[in-house]
């Protein structure tokens, strides 16, 4: 029980030192840096969409870039084609996406394992190939550009930059915040019961398709945010996006990062894979070798990820200091 509130105590102090380095970030950084930061954010929220799944139901899915995506192209199209204003086409890019995303869990909801990897698969793979191929509405491989961030949110400073950041990083720990209360709550705990043993949940009178369909919601809802910071920041979207690589990358930084930490390993993961494409791209031709061979040797060393490291040294601590009170202790007897 000591251990457990040391961890929790650990997470609440990071987080908080996050938040004040983020808040305090763009009084000395530059935009460059500010950019980086928001990518690490945006693209963080879609890891914790893939993690989510993956941590409280052992689930592995290859679609989360598809709410991304669908939620990033209405929006865009309704702002280049001039159809309706800021705030009424996210809510209804949220809402397509999710209603897409109802329909999709009804079908995954009865898969498991190397099945539902497939089927989100080709699932994603079916909205790309619809990005890519309807031109008059998408503009196929050349994307839609030129989507503006509102002038009514620059409320933070005089510079767009400056209020697209701050803007992400509210959202950001929103998402995160909500997505931690559920993990912890009595649905979290229901969904890691699916997890370890559906049958028993059976058993035990749960409606496990029913706590399976509303997490694959969850995971796809924050999908859908995160793709409406990144279409607000970058001002363009294309079939990229949502390319199996958009997906690979979800998982790896998840998987690096460490599955079961829902939370932490996602940013810890975004933030090394994204380091590592950013810097290495430009350094090396082959850089993907070189990322593939580093995450082959994280995976083989570290199956748990890098976050297991710091859980373990924790463990250690409590260990160390709990035979030192019963040394104590005895000797006082």
């Amino acid at each position: 029980m000591k251990k457990l509130i040391i961890s929790k105590n650990i997470k609440i102090a990071f987080f908080l030192i996050l938040i004040f380095c983020l808040i305090l970030l763009p009084l000395f950084a530059q935009s460059f840096v500010l950019t980086i930061f928001a990518r690490y954010m945006y693209f963080g929220l879609l890891t914790i969409s893939f993690a989510f799944l993956a941590g409280q139901l052992g689930l592995f899915s290859l679609g989360v870039p598809v709410s991304f995506c669908i939620t990033a192209y209405t929006i865009a199209i309704c702002q280049v084609k001039n159809i309706m204003p800021m705030v009424p086409s996210v809510f209804l890019g949220i809402l397509i996406a999710m209603i897409f995303a109802a329909l999709c869990g009804i079908m995954v909801n009865s898969t498991k394992d190397i099945s539902f990897l497939m089927l989100t698969l080709v699932l994603s793979q079916l909205v790309w190939s619809l990005a890519a191929q309807w031109t008059s509405l998408t503009n196929s491989t050349t994307g839609l550009l030129g989507i503006k961030f509102p002038d009514s949110l620059n409320i933070f400073s005089s510079k767009p930059e400056i209020n697209k950041y701050y803007w992400t990083v509210i959202v950001f720990f929103i998402c995160v915040i909500l997505i931690f209360i559920i993990t912890q709550s009595s649905f979290g705990l229901k969904l890691k019961g699916i997890r370890e043993s559906e049958s028993r949940m059976i058993l035990l009178g749960f409606n496990t398709k029913l706590l399976k369909w509303t997490a694959w919601m969850i995971s796809s809802l924050i999908s859908s945010i995160s793709g409406i910071l990144f279409i607000y920041y970058t001002g363009m979207i294309t079939p990229d996006s949502m390319s199996l690589n958009a997906s690979n990358q979800a998982m790896i930084s998840s998987i690096l990062g460490g599955v079961n930490s829902i939370v932490g390993g996602s940013i810890l993961g975004t933030v090394i894979n994204r380091t590592l494409e950013m810097t290495l791209s430009g350094l090396i031709k082959r850089y993907a070798i070189l990322v593939g061979s580093m995450f082959l040797l994280v995976v083989l060393a570290i199956p748990n990820g890098l976050t297991s490291i710091f859980s373990h040294i924790i463990k250690k601590k409590h260990s160390v200091s709990k035979n030192d009170s019963s040394e104590v202790k005895n000797k006082n007897e």
